[in-house]
């Protein structure tokens, strides 16, 4: 505008979503469909065949510019919708003293059943926040998005009823109130990635200290500028002494691959959560730990 330049006649925009998954090779920028928008079709084809020598896989041109920002903006919608159920369904059965795990695996038997996995919350700088743009839309042409709404509310709350739950379990293990320490193993957002934003961890870490309970952190991806102020960060997990309780938060391989027994010997009081499902639980017990996890009863 002030060039005094107008779309259509003197240039064109055309838009093509980004698409990247941190941590996963097998879906880098060359392995990955792309969908071009743009209100000039001429155009569009044009940049079809520009990034059909970027990628292996295939190109598409959807129409205007809207169609593939609305593509990018629901494709993490889809995935915080998805994920909110697990997670409601991690807080319903354990209450019916069933292993959300069961029923998925039973559920995954047929054919035409998604499976997603429960956690401790949903991080990152794509699916907590994409969704948000949709419910603004809608609401500036008056269209209720209760669902996305919804979902968002119970992945947001996740971290809160962890919190809840770790607390409960410290005090029936008799661990003095005020006096508690938990450790959380692993504070990026996502598996293998050094990168703390919207992680889950954060919440859950305040949460627990608006209780009064200690938190420590450690995560071998992040240095220690990584964390909120009045987080204990642990750079040696072998130095590691006198937590009550140990939580999963992060995948990482470094994090599954600890010496749980020795660990085990460094708690004060060896309780552990797995926040993720990815823990063998009767063999952490074997390794003198009391084992819990998302989803499960207690």
């Amino acid at each position: 505008e002030e060039l005094g330049l107008k779309i259509g006649e003197d240039l064109e925009i055309a838009y093509c979503p980004e698409r990247f998954n941190p941590g996963d090779p097998a879906h880098g920028v060359r392995q990955v469909a792309r969908v071009i928008g743009c209100s000039n079709p001429e155009v569009g084809d044009a940049l079809v065949a520009l990034y059909q020598r970027l990628t292996t896989e295939d190109v598409r041109y959807v129409g205007k510019l809207e169609v593939a920002e609305a593509a990018k903006v629901i494709e993490n919608v889809q995935r915080d919708i998805n994920i909110a159920l697990v997670n409601e369904l991690a807080r319903i059965f354990p209450a019916l003293d069933v292993d959300v795990e069961d029923v998925l695996s039973a559920a995954a038997t047929k054919w035409n059943f998604h499976r997603y996995t429960p956690g401790v919350g949903v991080g990152g700088h794509c699916i907590p926040v994409d969704p948000y743009y949709m419910i603004q839309r809608a609401a500036d042409v008056g269209v209720p998005a209760g669902l996305i709404t919804a979902a968002r509310a119970v992945n947001r709350s996740m971290p809160s009823h962890v919190a809840g739950v770790l607390s409960d379990l410290m005090w029936n293990a008799g661990v003095p109130a005020g006096e508690a320490k938990v450790l959380l193993l692993g504070w990026s957002y996502k598996a293998e990635v050094g990168d703390p934003r919207e992680t889950p961890a954060e919440p859950l870490a305040e949460t627990l200290m608006a209780k009064g309970i200690t938190v420590g952190a450690w995560d071998p991806h992040l240095d220690e500028g990584s964390y909120p102020v009045g987080v204990e960060v642990v750079t040696d997990i072998t130095a590691a002494q006198g937590y009550d309780m140990a939580v999963l938060v992060t995948a990482h391989k470094a994090c599954l691959a600890l010496d749980w027994a020795s660990l085990a010997k460094q708690m004060r009081t060896p309780l552990v959560y797995d926040g993720r499902r990815v823990l063998d639980l009767d063999e952490l017990k074997s390794s003198g730990w009391n084992a819990y996890a998302v989803g499960r009863p207690v």
